[in-house]
Order: structure tokens, then sequence, then C-alpha cells
């Protein structure tokens, strides 16, 4: 069981050599990695802010990092899995029992929680603005679960969630910038 990521088309413009606007890359984003019960389609990663703008480097091919750069962000297409209709939690070779927080070496926290349609609960220093495009998703929270339709957005703040897709896939877009603890 795994999502096939839908390829999505990226068409990034810029300057020419001639100051006149133009088409740098217009084609399906070329980063798009497996991450439990999702692809993620990386999009534009920019490594801090104010975000540098010009030339005609592809910041959409960087190597995969689930966090964002720390001084900057990404955006990102989740692509992810619905319940099989035959799922089968004694077969489930991604599923994972809640546990005690483990620290990844990108800095994420995660207690486990996942299976082929939902993802780890999880945690980072992070700002995110999630936009539902297409399906089903619900948002796990320590005080309940959060349906989302197409349309729908979250702003999520370092907070722990995860998400499960019990009803359908999911197609769903992510702007993640680092972010600090306010003190």
């Amino acid at each position: 069981m795994s999502v096939t990521p839908k390829p999505i088309r990226r068409v990034v413009t810029g300057t020419d050599a001639q100051g006149r606007s133009c088409v740098l890359y217009d084609s399906a984003a070329p980063s798009v990695n497996r991450h439990v019960s999702a692809a993620m389609t990386d999009l534009w990663v920019y490594p801090r802010t104010p975000a540098p703008i010009g030339g005609d480097r592809d910041d959409g091919r960087t190597p995969f990092d689930f966090e964002p750069p720390h001084d900057g962000g990404h955006l990102r297409i989740v692509h992810s899995q619905g319940k099989p209709a035959d799922y089968d939690q004694a077969r489930d070779e991604r599923r994972k029992e809640r546990h005690a927080t483990e620290r990844a070496p990108n800095g994420t926290l995660y207690r486990g929680g996942q299976n082929a349609y939902s993802s780890p609960y999880h945690k980072s220093q992070t700002m995110d603005y999630g936009i539902l495009l297409e399906g089903l998703r619900s948002l796990i929270l320590d005080d309940g679960v959060y349906p989302m339709k197409p349309g729908d957005v979250v702003v999520q703040l370092g907070n722990w969630h995860g998400w499960t897709n019990v009803d359908s896939d999911s197609l769903m877009a992510f702007l993640m910038m680092g972010a600090r603890v306010k003190e």
C-alpha cells in the first residue's frame, strides 16, 4: 500500500537578461519524496527571509528534509492515502502505536500513532499554513479530531498534531516556515 503522487505542474517565473518577466521552469515539480503514509512534493525551498530572488537557480531541486530551513521555509504538496477498504492493521508494516517522545535528527519530535493512512503524531518548531485542495482529511490534536474539506485552511503554531485520511485520499498544500517559541 502506498499513495501514487499526482504530478504537480510548477511554473517558476523570473526576469531575463533584458529585464523582462519570463518563465524559468515549466514542468512537473522534480522533488517528490515518500514519508510514512504520504508522498511530498517540494515546489520551492527558501533558506532564509527575506527570500533570495533573481538568477536562474532552481530552489525546487534541493535535498529533501521534512523540516524547512530554520530561517526560511518551503512550499510543499502532500499526497495522502485514504484508508484502504481491505485495511488490516495486523498486516500494516508502517503501523506504530503511540510511544514516548523521540527526537529525529532534524529536530522533529515524534510520538508514533501512524499507519498506512495516518501520519505520525509530531511537533516541529515551525509555523505552517495548510490548505486542503482535494479529498477529505482530519487534523488530530490533543483535544480532538477536526475534519477538513477542500478549501479549509489550518494555521499550525508549533503544536503536537497528526493527520488521518479515513474517508479518502487527499491533496494538501503546506507553506512551512521556521519559527521560534515566543519568550
